[in-house]
């Protein structure tokens, strides 16, 4: 029986390390992501996304979008400033992703829900051959 309960206790233990590592990653990805954003350099938030990047609207037929190196910087500009609509304090309020990746410093667990894939708002990152990057964007108004 207590050999069992020493077996459980160390895959928790393993499950809630690893799970920690994951979080500690992310968080350190969607700092110098946040950071290449607000200082405007879309060169290193490029060299962060898988490109082409994948762009649709908000419904599930909308058509996707590829955007490569030579669009980024369009689309990118787009996807920052929509406008999107947040439940904060029990109040509906609109921000701009710009807004909202300014005033987002720390990731939290509604955003990594699983180990290699994180989401803030309209954008979606996950965790390819071992590096994040920004993978998805969605585009209210519609990708094209």
């Amino acid at each position: 029986m207590l050999g069992r309960i020493a077996v459980v206790a160390f895959w928790l233990t393993l499950a809630l390390a690893t799970s920690a590592e994951a979080k500690s990653d992310a968080q350190d990805f969607w700092s110098r992501f946040r950071q290449a954003v607000l200082s405007g350099e879309s060169d290193s938030v490029a060299a962060m996304t898988k490109l082409p990047l994948w762009v649709r609207g908000p419904d599930d037929s909308d058509r996707v979008v590829y955007y490569g190196r030579q669009d980024f910087k369009t689309v990118l500009k787009r996807l920052l400033n929509q406008e999107v609509s947040i439940l904060k304090g029990g109040k509906v309020i609109s921000r701009t992703m710009l807004e909202v990746i300014k005033e987002k410093k720390n990731l939290s667990s509604k955003d990594l829900q699983v180990p290699d894939s994180l989401s803030v708002e309209l954008f979606y990152f996950q965790k390819v051959g071992g590096r994040w990057v920004f993978t998805r964007g969605y585009l209210e108004d519609g990708s094209e």
